[in-house]
């Protein structure tokens, strides 16, 4: 699919400019020189791939986030807000290393997030970023990265990815924190479709600002947001 959309561009802008354009495989855009080299049309895009600034504003995590979700596999945790996100715990297959997963109450699903954790020895975030886009442009016809930047959230180091992604000629845009640690990441990433991703933007920052270190859940804990079983029936 990759060496298809590759071949393509190629042709159509050797027909349209004096310039080839042509795509990586990551989706960059880039201009064929006659020379036999390349440079990126978007030069921010070459900086975002290989750069990660700091952003110095201190993130805090919602005084509506009251609930906290913990993960099971590492000391890592989530402050959510119980009447703004439906949580889901019955996780397909397709999401390997996810522990739950989030709706946007009353959203028909358009709005989702995902926590994941993997116990994987992995010694910086730069590391972490590099394995994090391989996996996503090996999973993805298109891939745009936005944004990439350590934040402070709730007191923890995290890294924050912002990007953009098409698979089976669907657009969708996502926004996540990463936190690293000597057991493995956590990752609370938010999505929905690109069309409606800047008017969600908000309130998918506004969860994954919960973010917090918080020992890993032993047992079940999450029994206050399990429907109660329905009554039984009088003999």
């Amino acid at each position: 699919m990759k060496k298809t959309i590759v071949v393509i561009t190629i042709l159509l802008n050797v027909i349209l400019f004096s310039q080839t354009k042509a795509l990586t495989e990551n989706g960059k855009e880039v201009v064929l020189l006659e020379n036999g080299t390349w440079k990126f049309v978007n030069e921010s895009d070459a900086k975002s791939l290989e750069t990660i600034s700091t952003n110095e504003t201190l993130f805090e995590k919602s005084t509506d986030a009251t609930f906290l979700i913990k993960s099971k596999k590492i000391d890592a945790g989530l402050f959510i807000n119980p009447k703004k996100w439906k949580i889901g715990t019955n996780i397909p297959n397709t999401l390997r290393y996810a522990e739950y997963t989030f709706t946007l109450q009353n959203n028909l699903n358009n709005v989702m997030a995902v926590m994941s954790t993997e116990n994987f020895p992995i010694s910086n975030y730069r590391s972490l970023k590099e394995v994090l886009l391989s996996n996503i442009q090996n999973s993805a016809d298109y891939f745009r990265l936005k944004e990439s930047e350590y934040r402070t959230v709730n007191g923890l180091k995290v890294l924050y990815l912002r990007y953009a992604i098409n698979t089976k000629g669907l657009d969708f845009e996502y926004a996540g924190y990463y936190f690293l640690n000597d057991e493995g990441y956590t990752a609370i990433v938010g999505l929905t479709s690109q069309r409606d991703f800047e008017k969600f933007l908000p309130d998918i920052l506004t969860l994954i600002n919960g973010i917090s270190s918080a020992e890993r859940q032993k047992g079940s804990e999450l029994k206050e947001y399990v429907s109660p079983p329905p009554p039984m029936p009088k003999k």
